[in-house]
C-alpha cells in the first residue's frame, strides 16, 4: 500500500474532523493489501471515503441508516475497482465504445486522486475537494483534469467538473455511479421512472418503456435518457436522489446468477443492494471543446419519516 504523501497527511493533522486510516484498520477481514482511506466524523455525519479514485464508500447521518452499500467481498487492492459506495466512471461510462478491450468504466476511479482542501462549514457541512490530472495516454489520447467536491452534512453531495486541457475537442461519458442499500430487492421501488423509455443494456439497448415503478425481478440493467426529476429508492428507508446536469440514470443489479460469478460481490449479495445512477452517457455524453469545464452534481437525502 502507498504511503500518502507528508502534505496529505499535514492537511489531515490540521483538520478537525478528519482521519487517516487504512482498508486493513478499517475492514480488518477484508481482501486485498489495502488502501488509503478518510475517516469523516462530524456532529451531522459519519463517512469513508477512499483516496483511490476520490470514492465514498459509507455514509450516514447521525440520526440516519447507511444511504451506501458497500460489498462486504470487495477488494482493497490498489488499481482494482472498489465494490460499492460511488465509485466515479470517467472519461467513459461502460465499455469503451472505440475499443472494448480497454478498462470498463474508465480509469478514474482506479488511480490516486489528491486530497486539496478540507474545511467545516458554517452550517456544519464538512467540505472536501479532490483532484485528478490526467495526461494524454494510451487508454485516453487527451490531457484532462477532473475534480470532486463532497458536501457531507445532514445529506451527501457530490461535485463533478471536467476540464479539457487539450488542444482537441474529445467526448467524455461519465457515470457516479451509487450503491444504496435495500433491505429486500423483491420489495424495493425506485420512484420516478414511470412511462420513461430506456434502453435494455441485457438486449443490445432495445428501447422499452418502463410500466409504473421499477422493480428488481431479476437482472436490471438499464439506460434512462433525458430524465431531469429526483428519484427515491422507496425501501423501510428511504433514499432522494437529485441531480444537475445529469441528464441519464443507470440502474442496475446483477442477479442471482451473475451475482455469484461475480468475486467481489458474491452468492446472495444482490439481494442487499441496487445501483441508481446518474451520469451523461450514450448519446448524453459531454463533449468537451478545448479548455471548456462542464460540471454536475447529485444529492443524497434520507426522506425523513414524519
Amino acid at each position: 500500500m502507498v504511503t500518502p504523501s507528508p502534505e496529505l497527511q499535514t492537511l489531515i493533522a490540521q483538520s478537525p474532523f478528519l482521519e487517516l486510516t487504512s482498508s486493513q484498520q478499517h475492514y480488518s477481514h477484508a481482501k486485498g493489501d489495502g488502501v488509503p482511506l478518510i475517516r469523516v466524523c462530524t456532529p451531522l455525519c459519519e463517512a469513508i471515503i477512499s483516496l483511490q479514485g476520490a470514492q465514498l464508500l459509507e455514509f450516514k447521518t447521525h440520526s440516519g441508516t447507511p444511504l451506501l452499500w458497500l460489498s462486504p467481498n470487495c477488494n482493497f487492492t490498489e488499481g482494482t475497482a472498489l465494490r460499492g459506495g460511488v465509485p466515479i466512471c470517467l472519461p467513459w461510462f461502460g465499455p469503451n465504445a472505440e475499443d472494448p478491450s480497454k478498462p470498463k468504466h474508465g480509469f478514474a476511479r482506479n488511480q490516486p486522486w489528491e486530497l486539496t482542501r478540507a474545511y467545516l462549514a458554517d452550517s456544519g457541512e464538512y467540505e472536501l475537494t479532490f483532484a485528478f490530472l490526467s495526461k494524454a495516454n494510451a487508454l485516453f489520447d487527451y490531457d484532462f483534469a477532473a475534480e470532486l467536491k463532497m458536501v457531507l452534512g445532514t445529506s451527501a453531495k457530490l461535485q463533478l467538473s471536467v476540464t479539457n486541457l487539450s488542444e482537441r475537442p474529445f467526448v467524455c461519458s461519465w457515470a457516479l455511479h451509487s450503491y444504496h442499500p435495500v433491505t429486500s430487492l423483491g420489495g424495493v421501488r425506485v420512484e420516478g421512472l414511470a412511462d420513461r423509455i430506456y434502453l435494455d443494456n441485457l438486449e443490445n439497448h432495445a428501447p422499452k418503456r418502463q410500466a409504473g415503478d421499477l422493480r428488481f425481478e431479476g437482472e436490471v440493467d438499464r439506460v434512462y435518457p433525458a430524465v431531469d426529476n429526483l428519484l427515491t429508492v422507496a425501501d423501510e428507508t428511504p433514499i432522494e436522489i437529485s441531480h444537475h446536469n445529469c441528464p441519464s440514470v443507470i440502474t442496475w443489479n446483477p442477479g442471482p446468477e451473475n451475482a455469484a460469478k461475480i468475486a467481489d460481490i458474491g452468492a446472495g449479495q444482490e439481494q442487499h443492494y441496487i445501483c441508481v445512477e446518474r451520469g451523461a452517457v450514450l448519446d448524453e455524453a459531454w463533449s468537451m471543446a478545448p479548455g471548456e469545464t462542464q460540471c454536475a452534481w447529485i444529492e443524497i437525502n434520507e426522506v425523513p419519516s414524519f
